[in-house]
């Protein structure tokens, strides 16, 4: 089920009592929680609307609240995050299995219960998970591709009266490497710059639109790679001197190199590549076009060579910028 059949089924007020919301798509995560949270009337939400988050909750709390009826008639809404005790981790007691699986069977009419498992690794070995999965109605919310993103970005901007310029949009793409919620947060500087003219530009983009840590660490191993050597430090020192820590940027360049690497001894188009390497599509067909410019002992060194420094950054206290210094000017 997606969010347009939640939607239809909202309005023929034929909702289920249990439903699991599975994906990673933060803002349409979000949109089938207000979805969810509006079937209760303001002056009802004290009363009719409970949240849980169980990573720091115990789950007597959610089995008093779902047994109960709600008030004054209508639904009774439970949001519940962070179900762990469906993960091979988490745990429940013996009695609390008991009443979960009781109430999964005999559920209270008119609550509603959900749970936003997200991107949570369930073990769907577990009896109860597998009780729970069988019970819910399941809401799948995958991360959207490349065009799919470009497709709803564009369908929001022009319900507005707004237009975005082809290569503003491609802009846009690489600043936010294509994810869907990344984008949809930056729209609302982009509509306010552009208010006068309703037309997004490629300056609007690139004044107001940060770069990702990753989308500009593409920036640097294709520095490095083509050996353009003042810009590689430029754009590492510009890192460090805005606070990203040193080992988290090595720990994010020797993974793009590790991608590319990956990538190059891979078959496939970008959506399958993606799935198996657990990376967007659009970060695939990035890669798939720098590779074309590389040469793989090449790639192969820079590798080692983020490795060594990420040896010297936790065994010495050698400063991270002349480690990379060095790095950049021996592979020049």
């Amino acid at each position: 089920m997606n969010l347009q059949q939640l939607q239809q089924q909202i309005q023929n007020d034929a909702l289920a009592n249990f439903y699991v919301v599975i994906g990673d798509e933060p803002t349409l995560i979000q949109r089938a929680r207000t979805a969810f949270k509006v079937l209760i009337q303001p002056e009802d939400v004290d009363m009719n609307l409970s949240q849980f988050d169980l990573a720091t909750q115990g789950v007597d709390v959610l089995l008093n609240d779902a047994m109960s009826m709600p008030f004054f008639g209508g639904h009774r809404v439970i949001l519940v995050d962070n179900p762990e005790f469906l993960t091979a981790k988490g745990k429940v007691s013996d009695q609390e299995q008991k009443q979960l699986t009781q109430l999964l069977s005999q559920p209270v009419s008119e609550n509603i219960v959900v749970f936003f498992i997200n991107d949570l690794k369930v073990d769907k070995r577990k009896k109860l998970t597998k009780t729970l999965l069988q019970a819910a109605e399941h809401i799948d919310l995958p991360a959207l591709n490349e065009q799919q993103a470009k497709q709803a970005i564009t369908q929001q901007l022009t319900q507005r009266g707004y237009h975005i310029a082809p290569d503003a949009m491609q802009e846009l793409l690489l600043r936010t490497n294509a994810q869907y919620s990344a984008m949809t947060n930056e729209l609302p500087k982009l509509i306010a710059y552009a208010a006068k003219d309703k037309q997004i530009t490629l300056i609007a983009v690139a004044a107001l639109v940060p770069k990702t840590l990753t989308a500009t660490v593409f920036d640097l191993v294709d520095a490095v790679m083509t050996r353009q050597v003042k810009k590689a430090l430029t754009i590492y020192r510009d890192l460090l001197q805005s606070g990203e820590p040193a080992l988290r940027i090595n720990a994010v360049l020797t993974g793009q190199f590790r991608l590319l690497l990956q990538i190059a001894g891979m078959t496939g188009t970008d959506q399958v590549i993606g799935q198996t390497l657990g990376v967007h599509p659009y970060r695939v067909k990035l890669a798939k076009g720098m590779l074309r410019q590389y040469h793989l002992p090449t790639l192969r060194a820079g590798y080692l060579g983020m490795v060594d420094i990420e040896i010297k950054l936790k065994s010495t206290t050698q400063a991270p910028d002349l480690l990379f210094e060095r790095f950049i000017l021996k592979s020049a």
